[in-house]
């Protein structure tokens, strides 16, 4: 499976346990635990740690008894496959759409910094394209 892909099969339960390595960088299963909203059990985030790691998604290393768990894709990388699917799953893959949404309605009120950052990135890009 390529590295662009491989989250997309994850069950939401998987992707939470995810959510939690990728905030905090490596965690306990009593930590993941701890975290997950409307926590199924001990032992079945052990068991899901598990599948994650059949999977591939996750690596360990051990800390006395307990098993320390972290993301084997990079944060960066997941971020960009996250975005992908976003994108593909709710604006048909637009990106401009996307920004549009984000940046319109009135319910983001951005600051003129934002304004300023989002301005400077589109010159860059602008730049770049020509």
């Amino acid at each position: 499976m390529s590295n662009r892909r491989i989250h997309v099969h994850l069950t939401r339960r998987e992707r939470q346990i995810m959510d939690v390595l990728y905030a905090r960088e490596e965690a306990s299963a009593a930590e993941i635990h701890k975290e997950i909203p409307d926590s199924p059990s001990y032992s079945a985030v052990r068991a899901l740690l598990k599948k994650l790691l059949d999977k591939s998604h996750v690596a360990f290393r051990q800390d006395g008894p307990r098993y320390i768990y972290r993301p084997v894709l990079a944060k960066r990388a997941a971020r960009r496959n996250a975005l992908q699917r976003l994108l593909e799953t709710f604006f048909d893959g637009s990106p401009a759409d996307a920004v549009v949404s984000l940046l319109g309605g009135g319910r983001n009120k951005l600051s003129e910094a934002d304004l300023d950052a989002i301005e400077a990135e589109l010159n860059k890009i602008r730049k770049e394209k020509n």
